[in-house]
């Protein structure tokens, strides 16, 4: 998590009531007409014309195939506002469709729909689609309240995994317990104090060479290092089996920078995302020459990247907008690139991000409810095409970030603490840490291609808690 999950709760809620940002695009979106129009779009609801705002936010919708969840929000607000009740709640109903709930009642501009006839039945399909669902399960506690693990990897060597703490600036390895254990145990990782100065944010495991890589940020507004160090963000390469540091990449744009997120492809290639900046940047190569190479930028919050199955995309968490696409031969200037899905499916509010076969496991802690998420690609990995709740709404799951693979599992950090937190990163009045939970189910089995004139490609039946276009 690149920043507080609760700021970045923040900037989702301020693109409801402000922006009019989170508009899927399909294919490519240009970002300087689309910025232009948003900007016309928050002056028009500065002055309170909702008729030529709805004009404006029309005017998007014919240049792009669907609507975010927060466009839908807003969309009814501006109907409401024009005295269209009955399109208000037909907007209402396809953000219900999309399995997220909304506080009407709490909101001055809709809550008057909540005495419309066909309310009650899209507030009880919210309820519906947001009810507790626990289908992974526990693999143990982390035994130290405030450790905030922010990111996870799996290192194969020593059969352990590898948490990034946001409170102590630095790694801990996590042995999985016993049958009759609950509890993990953990042991940090001797880090050179050049590289704890800051939050510990991604961390990823290069396994054909036992290079551990991780980030660290000092985000801003943040109060746990030195002043003049904030708004600066690292990259560091260290051995797995020694501990030392085998390279530094700092980023250098003239800008405030979290590097929060990465991913380490087969080939060794490292992706990094900036959030603060819209930035994804790549290492590759030998430790002595390579550079941080910047390979995408113009994103809103980029968060996990991930390479797709054919080498030649990367797959990108766009926080307010959805699962952005850098091709590794390069974008066209300004143009921004996205997953096509179906409208019923939200992809907002993404952080971790992890290729599974041919679905993407999905950790959206920028949605209401928090929910993992498996969402089904096609053959090709270029659309999404139904999407599966893993867990959402349970105590548990809490403040959910990253997800690695190990051994045939899943296995996804989960009540984190962030909100426990305030913008400066000390823990709230009246708050307290709880443990910091392992969660972990199944990852998808390779499905044998029949041969033959009747091969069905693979395709599986729908399972329980599946959203289906």
């Amino acid at each position: 998590m690149e920043i507080l999950a609760n700021i970045r709760m923040k900037r989702f809620l301020l693109s409801l009531t402000l922006a009019f940002l989170s508009v899927f695009p399909s294919f490519s979106l240009d970002r300087v007409p689309f910025d232009q129009l948003n900007q016309k779009a928050r002056e028009l609801r500065k002055q309170h014309d909702w008729k030529a705002l709805r004009e404006v936010l029309i005017e998007i919708g014919r240049e792009l195939p669907g609507p975010t969840p927060p466009y839908m929000l807003r969309m009814a607000l501006v109907e409401m506002h024009l005295d269209h009740k009955t399109e208000a709640l037909q907007w209402l109903q396809k953000f219900a469709a999309a399995g997220l709930a909304y506080d009407v009642a709490g909101d001055n501009d809709l809550k008057s729909l909540a005495s419309e006839p066909g309310f009650q039945k899209i507030a009880d399909e919210m309820k519906l689609r947001t009810r507790p669902i626990q289908n992974a399960e526990a693999a143990c506690t982390l035994p130290m309240p405030d450790l905030m693990p922010e990111d996870i990897a799996f290192d194969k060597l020593s059969s352990t995994f590898v948490v990034s703490s946001i409170q102590h600036h630095t790694l801990y390895r996590v042995l999985l317990p016993q049958k009759s254990g609950r509890d993990c145990a953990l042991k940090e990782i001797p880090v050179n104090e050049s590289a704890k100065r800051w939050p510990t944010l991604a961390v990823s495991m290069d396994q054909p060479r036992h290079r551990l890589w991780f980030t660290a940020s000092a985000m801003p507004d943040f109060t746990s290092f030195p002043k003049g160090d904030e708004r600066k963000a690292s990259l560091f390469a260290m051995d797995g089996t020694s501990g030392n540091i085998l390279q530094r990449f700092d980023l250098a744009e003239g800008h405030p920078a979290v590097m929060g997120d990465m991913s380490v492809a087969q080939d060794g290639t490292v992706y990094v995302s900036d959030s603060i900046g819209g930035g994804v940047y790549r290492v590759q190569g030998d430790l002595k020459t390579a550079k941080l190479e910047k390979i995408g930028g113009d994103f809103f919050s980029p968060q996990t990247p991930v390479l797709a199955k054919d080498g030649k995309r990367v797959f990108v968490a766009d926080y307010p907008m959805g699962i952005g696409i850098v091709r590794r031969s390069g974008n066209q200037p300004g143009k921004l690139e996205y997953l096509p899905h179906p409208e019923n499916i939200a992809v907002t509010g993404l952080d971790g991000l992890l290729l599974d076969g041919d679905s993407l496991i999905g950790i959206q802690n920028g949605t209401q409810p928090a929910r993992i998420v498996r969402f089904r690609l096609n053959a090709t990995q270029t659309e999404i095409i139904s999407a599966e709740i893993i867990e959402q709404a349970t105590e548990r799951l809490g403040d959910p970030t990253h997800a690695a693979a190990a051994n045939g599992m899943i296995y996804v950090s989960a009540n984190t603490g962030w909100s426990k937190v305030d913008d400066h990163g000390n823990l709230k009045p009246d708050e307290h840490f709880t443990a910091p939970v392992l969660l972990r189910f199944p990852a998808e089995a390779p499905v044998p291609r029949k041969r033959g004139r009747h091969d069905d490609g693979g395709r599986q039946q729908p399972r329980p808690h599946a959203l289906q276009p």
